[in-house]
């Protein structure tokens, strides 16, 4: 494997560790939303729109090496 297919393998193995992470995470915070209510509530939504973005990033670069690996 050369230099940069090493580094995309990398990035790739990463982004699925941090996407697997936070759709964990988002299962753990569904009671929070569902309980929670004012300050507390708001400190979960703005933690979940910080997930939604480590979702959408580490989804669509897996998508590209999946894309890239069919292609």
């Amino acid at each position: 494997m050369d230099e940069a297919s090493a580094g995309v393998a990398a990035r790739a193995q990463q982004a699925r560790a941090n996407l697997t992470s936070a759709l964990r995470e988002c299962c753990l915070l569904a009671d929070g939303v569902e309980e929670l209510d004012g300050a507390e509530l708001l400190e979960v939504l703005i933690y979940v729109d910080s997930l939604r973005f480590v979702m959408a990033e580490s989804g669509q670069l897996l998508q590209g090496v999946v894309r890239g690996l069919e292609g």
